[in-house]
């Protein structure tokens, strides 16, 4: 059974209120503009018609859009590295094989990356002669690759950041490293405790230094040598005893 405020509910739904003749022009009018009625109670003029603006459609889907979070979008994955560039040698090493060069060439600063290693000196065809040596690396300023090996068959080395020259005190950039494979490759970085990077004079020429000691010493007939750590680069000795005697030494200029 409906309540009276039920009953007058549809009564107003189904018959609008007499007086208002055009209501139902009104009704269909408002719904073309999205107006709809409502039936709604004033305490001092009771019952009363009135239109709303209902939502659209559009504008609920729109409402539903700016609810929903924007997905983020995955980062790119990194791009995988690239292998080096393998160095090109202007002639066969006689030091080192294919796979140290592979694996030294790693460790040599970015700006020589890709640059060919060109021969400029080796005992094998200009001699033991450090003055020799010398001569050689005239009219050149490019980094210099030394490779050696001595009568145990040992390998190790030096990368001096400038050519070889002639000098009255020590020379060079933290770039200069020593390294050795004994049988792996190590490789001896600048540590910052001092700039005794490299020196050479007629009698002898060196790289790395403290303590009064050298991390690679050779004579200036290219023939007797030493190795010893030092404050520079804090290399083990390079060599498989201090003091050694080359078997083969080559200069190589990276520009």
């Amino acid at each position: 059974m409906l309540t009276a405020h039920a009953a007058l509910n549809a009564e107003l739904l189904t018959d609008p209120p007499r007086g208002h003749l055009a209501w139902g022009s009104q009704h269909f009018l408002g719904q073309a503009q999205g107006l709809y009625p409502v039936l709604s109670c004033d305490r001092m003029k009771g019952w009363q018609w009135r239109y709303t603006q209902l939502p659209t459609e559009m504008e609920d889907t729109l409402s539903g859009e700016e609810g929903e979070e924007e997905e983020e979008e995955e980062p790119a994955p990194a791009p995988a590295p690239q292998d080096p560039v393998e160095p090109q040698l202007t002639e066969a090493s006689q030091v080192l094989g294919a796979s140290e060069i592979k694996q030294l060439s790693l460790h040599l600063p970015p700006r020589v990356t890709g640059h060919p290693w060109s021969l400029v000196f080796c005992t094998s065809r200009d001699g033991f002669s450090l003055r020799r040596l010398y001569r050689q690396m005239e009219g050149h300023s490019g980094p210099v690759l030394l490779l050696l090996r001595d009568q145990d068959g040992q390998m190790f080395g030096a990368f001096s950041s400038s050519a070889i020259r002639l000098s009255k005190g020590f020379y060079g950039t933290g770039e200069t490293f020593l390294f050795s494979f004994s049988p792996q490759l190590k490789v001896f970085k600048w540590t910052g405790h001092n700039s005794f990077f490299v020196k050479g004079d007629l009698d002898s020429l060196m790289m790395g230094s403290g303590s009064g000691q050298f991390g690679l010493w050779l004579d200036g007939d290219l023939y007797h040598g030493g190795s010893y750590p030092c404050a520079t680069f804090n290399n083990e000795v390079l060599a498989r005893r201090e003091q050694f005697c080359i078997k083969e030494l080559e200069a190589w200029v990276l520009s």
